[in-house]
């Protein structure tokens, strides 16, 4: 069974959706990401999708991650736009 969500934070809705997942008796096969915003996890020693392939053993991809999103924009946004994500990125980031 594949989970597939919008966004990671700290993990928890995956989480939840494992434990949701394995009480019926099935097996998670993986973590597809619309947005990897590459926040610090629980433990804050790794990003939250880090801890969720060593917590569970599977992989988590992302269609795109911050760091990639931030580089398309970098020519695009206004740099009003382009120094609040960077200011997320340096409060919230792995």
């Amino acid at each position: 069974m594949l989970i597939v969500d919008d966004v990671i934070t700290a993990g928890t809705a995956i989480r939840e959706s494992v434990d949701i997942i394995t009480a019926a008796g099935a097996a998670p096969a993986g973590v597809l990401l619309a947005l990897d915003r590459q926040e610090r996890g629980n433990s804050g020693a790794h990003s939250a999708v880090e801890e969720i392939r060593r917590q569970f053993g599977i992989p988590v991809l992302a269609v795109i991650s911050l760091d990639e999103l931030v580089q398309y924009l970098r020519d695009r946004a206004s740099p009003a736009e382009l120094s609040s994500m960077l200011a997320y990125r340096e409060r919230y980031g792995a």
